[in-house]
């Protein structure tokens, strides 16, 4: 029997294991089973999906960032984006910016 060395945060070790014992089983059993399954699977046992009880707010420089994209689309303020046609275009403008920052 091989052992495996993990990596965990404490209170996500702490709350598992208290499901896990809720449920008849210890963590190495939890463990077992979900490789198990993985291989079963041929993948991962589970569709990952985000918590739903998690709600992510955008920063306030993100949501400044999307106002100014809808006003921007919408035609409140003008379009100051540089439009690149190709490759070659894109990498010469990503170029001129890094001119302008350093």
């Amino acid at each position: 029997m091989a052992k495996l060395i993990v990596n965990v945060d404490d209170d996500v070790k702490e709350r598992a294991a208290a499901l896990y014992e809720s449920l008849g089983m210890n963590l190495s059993t939890a463990v077992n089973m979900f490789l198990r399954q993985s291989l079963a699977e041929d993948g991962l046992p589970f569709r990952p999906r985000r918590y739903r009880g998690v709600r992510l707010e955008p920063t306030a420089a993100t949501r400044k960032a999307m106002v100014a994209a809808e006003a921007k689309e919408i035609g409140l303020i003008p379009d100051d984006s540089t439009e690149c046609d190709s490759a070659g275009s894109a990498r010469a403008h990503l170029r001129s910016l890094r001119g302008l920052a350093g």
